[in-house]
């Protein structure tokens, strides 16, 4: 009897475990659990920390700039220089040293090539793999610039000389250079009265309205259309427009009978 007692007890408590467990638990939004329910201790969770690092210097040397030798070389010049930089140094700081080492004039005057590819001045040495272990830089001057100071001593000496020849026709640049001589300074360059003259020659001929009548007969007798040969007139004065007065324009547009804005 007590067994069969004892097993209804089991059997009423299973189900009535099984359906208070299958019960949703539902906690309203400000319920606040109560201090005494609380953990006395936090939960420390067991996680292994990193070493400590060494105090060796192996991670400080690698911070450290290194010291690279590069070449540079002016091809033109057939000149060639080792320079050391820092790793850390811009292109702009290695141009200096390249003025230092006189291969160059200035550093705007400098143009580094590395594989045939421009150096950027902003840009650190570092940043270019090919120099991470030295290398070979091609130096190119802009404007004719001369690669050493020495190029440029031999350009005093024809100055006596100046004197006994005539001077050559020259272009701006070259004629600065030879300021300093009296002679040159001072001596008539007939290339500039000839082409002076020539010139007022030529705006004297297109500047007369006679040219333009001219012109008209003979584009409108080569053009099937007239239109055609107005368009290639306009199309000629245009072109030249910058080298009349406004007056010419206005006398060559009333007596040639054509309109070419």
């Amino acid at each position: 009897m007590h067994v069969a007692a004892d097993e209804k007890s089991i059997n009423f408590i299973s189900a009535l475990y099984r359906r208070v467990q299958a019960k949703d638990i539902t906690i309203p939004a400000n319920a606040k659990p109560r201090l005494s329910d609380a953990d006395k201790k936090p939960h420390l969770v067991d996680i292994p920390l990193a070493d400590v690092p060494s105090g060796s210097g192996s991670g400080s040397s690698s911070n450290t700039p290194a010291t690279l030798n590069l070449t540079v070389k002016n091809v033109k010049a057939s000149q060639s220089a080792e320079i050391s930089v820092q790793s850390s140094s811009t292109i702009a700081d290695l141009k200096y040293k390249v003025v230092e080492a006189a291969l160059a004039p200035s550093v705007g005057a400098q143009r580094l090539l590395l594989k045939g590819k421009a150096l950027m001045d902003d840009k650190l040495v570092k940043d270019y793999d090919a120099l991470s272990s030295g290398g070979v830089l091609t130096l190119m001057l802009r404007g004719g610039a001369p690669s050493t100071p020495s190029s440029i001593a031999p350009s005093n000496a024809p100055s006596n000389a100046s004197s006994n020849t005539p001077p050559p026709q020259k272009i701006p640049h070259v004629a600065l250079t030879s300021a300093d001589s009296d002679s040159a300074r001072t001596a008539p360059d007939p290339a500039v009265d000839m082409h002076s003259t020539t010139k007022s020659d030529y705006e004297a001929t297109l500047a007369d309205s006679r040219l333009w009548k001219k012109l008209a007969a003979f584009l409108n007798a080569e053009f099937k259309s007239d239109e055609y040969g107005k368009r290639a007139l306009e199309t000629f004065f245009l072109s030249i427009k910058s080298t009349l007065s406004p007056s010419e324009i206005a006398r060559i547009r009333e007596e040639a009978g054509f309109e070419a804005m």
